[in-house]
Parts: structure tokens; sequence; C-alpha cells
């Protein structure tokens, strides 16, 4: 990854605003790039985008679900997370059930094949990273592990309509 510069256009120094704003649209310029999200998600997730992703993801951590719940969480509309969801379930990633408070509502939860592509998704975003971070001390990626946990809670929590998490 190239390294992030953040020169606001006045002679002024950077805000921390300016470099995390510059930081977070390197990484998302990172991730959208194949071979990005081939690092990231690994080779598990070859023939997966990183919407299918993100939503089994999401699903595996707070499933069951109701689909008008990922729609609501993932910003859209019900009729545009069917055929998202209706992608992870023709690949066996996903199981169906009947809302039990709800005869006319669904939930989605994580299928044996889906909790395993998700921990092996998982597992290789987190060796990237461990691997990035072998150079920095113990302190220094505890140090951003937590501030970083703590930026994405409080910008979600900040902007709860726009949340995945």
């Amino acid at each position: 990854m190239q390294e992030v510069s953040a020169d606001p256009p006045s002679d002024e120094s950077p805000t921390p605003g300016d470099l995390v704003r510059a930081g977070v649209t390197q990484l998302m310029r990172w991730t959208t790039r194949a071979q990005g999200r081939k690092e990231l998600f690994g080779p598990a997730a070859e023939d997966m985008s990183a919407n299918d992703v993100v939503l089994l993801d999401f699903i595996h951590n707070f499933g069951p679900v109701r689909l008008s719940e990922l729609a609501s969480q993932h910003g859209v509309d019900k009729s545009t997370m069917t055929p998202q969801v209706n992608r992870l379930d023709s690949k066996g990633l996903i199981e169906r059930h009947n809302d039990p408070d709800d005869a006319r509502a669904t939930l989605v939860s994580t299928s044996p094949e889906g909790r395993e592509l998700q921990r092996r998704i998982g597992a290789a975003g987190a060796e990237l990273f461990d691997e990035l971070l072998a150079g920095w001390s113990k302190k220094d990626r505890q140090a951003l592990a937590t501030l970083l946990d703590r930026f994405v809670r409080e910008l979600i929590a900040s902007h709860p309509g726009d949340s995945t998490t």
C-alpha cells in the first residue's frame, strides 16, 4: 500500500481528521482492487463479491436475522437484499428458517458450510494483518487494534442508519 499523504490545500498542518480521512480513503481504494480483496479475504472467497463477504459476516455474527433487518442494517431496500441473500443461499452458505414470532417472516443464519467459509475468510484477513504488523511492537499492535475498534464503534454509533454491525 502506498504511503498516505493528507496535505491540506493550505499551509496548515494536517489535522487528525485530515489524516484519518486520507487513510480511510486509501483503505477503501485498496479493498476495491481485486488484489486487495484477494489478500484480505483469501482464496476461500475467490468467487464472492465484497458485498457477499460482508453479508455472510453479518449473518454469521448477528443471525438468525430477518431479511428486513439485513436490509435495514445495510441501508438498502428489502428487494435489493433478496438477490444478495439468494446468492448466498444458492452457494449453500445460509439456511432459512420460519420466524417463530411471525409466521410471515423468514430468518436466515449461516449454514455449517457458511460458518466454515466465514472462518477461513476471517483467518485470511487476520493473517494478512498479523504479517503486516509483525514488525510493530506488541504495545503498538494492541493500541492500533483498540483504537481502530473504538473508532469504528463510535462511527457506527454516530451514524446508526448506515451501520453493518
